[in-house]
């Protein structure tokens, strides 16, 4: 079974050229723990938008929608993990009156430390310790790597628990207050009826009607809490996967023209200019580009 945490960085010293670091508006079960520590950041969480301009710790918890950016400049980590693998087998106190209560959630974690919090060294400390521990055993995919030995296992786990006693001791962990915004659970369903049905038409009135608003409101929200327009997004969204096509060794029989229409693009022209837009190449060179590629260095 795979330890359920896992470390990803973002690092633009260690790139052969400068691109921006951008990861698009998305949710998952597992909690995140973002450790800014060089750059500037546009970071979205449900609808608050941030800019971070100092070393920061930043908490997402489970189901928070959320997205980075960064121009260039940056070195960022994230640690994944799933909640669940903190309890403890048998009951004790810190489970009763920490882990239980934020697997409920009923206690929150804070969104933002910096240098001006109390907890902010020790947080910090605990978290290289983490990413020296992920740097020296783990194992990379990507940008990602993963821990295969019980110690750095039974390692990490303290660091997260010792994470947690000190937002307690520093009464960090609030009682949760407010209830879910309807809105961002409509939005979800939003964002996966458009990577359902990506290949056919989609209407903004449907997407307004899932999230029960007139279509300009819709719009309107939309772009405040995502940075792109429904039409920007749900083409980039195609793109995305005409690109995974593109690269993808059992498709190198389909043609460019069958990808675009496979992908939802009704017009060949729409689909290399947005194609362009968002990749920065052509289709025919994007897949030319990969198919020079040697075959263990594709990720599908």
């Amino acid at each position: 079974m795979t330890f359920p945490c896992t470390m990803y960085t973002a690092d633009s010293s260690a790139l052969e050229r400068t691109v921006p670091f951008y990861t698009k508006l998305h949710w998952h079960d597992a909690v995140e723990i973002l450790y800014f520590r060089r750059g500037t950041f546009q970071l979205t969480v449900n609808t608050r938008q941030m800019e971070i301009c100092q070393e920061t710790i930043c908490f997402i918890e489970s189901g928070s929608l959320h997205a980075i950016y960064s121009e260039r400049d940056y070195r960022e980590y994230a640690l994944l993990f799933d909640p669940f693998f903190l309890a403890a087998s048998h009951p004790d106190e810190a489970g009763k009156m920490l882990i239980d209560p934020l697997l409920q959630g009923t206690l929150r974690l804070p969104l933002i430390l910096d240098r001006s919090n109390t907890a902010f060294e020790e947080i910090r400390e605990e978290f290289v310790r983490l990413q020296k521990i992920f740097s020296e055993t783990g194992k990379a995919h990507s940008d990602q790597k993963i821990l295969q030995t019980p110690a750095s296992q039974l390692r990490v786990r303290a660091c997260i628990l010792n994470m947690l006693a000190a937002l307690s001791e520093n009464d960090l962990l609030n009682i949760s207050r407010q209830d879910a915004d309807p809105r961002i659970d409509a939005l979800k369903k939003v964002m996966l009826y458009i990577q359902k049905h990506y290949t056919e038409k989609i209407y903004l009135r449907d997407l307004a009607q899932i999230m029960n608003m007139n279509e300009q409101y819709f719009c309107r929200f939309f772009k405040k809490t995502t940075g792109k327009t429904p039409v920007s997004y749900i083409n980039e969204i195609r793109i995305r996967h005409a690109a995974l096509m593109l690269t993808r060794q059992q498709d190198h029989s389909v043609s460019v023209a069958d990808v675009a229409s496979e992908c939802g693009f009704g017009n060949m022209g729409h689909f290399i200019t947005e194609f362009r837009n968002i990749t920065g190449t052509t289709p025919l060179d994007y897949r030319r580009t990969w198919s020079e590629k040697d075959p263990a260095d594709r990720k599908e």
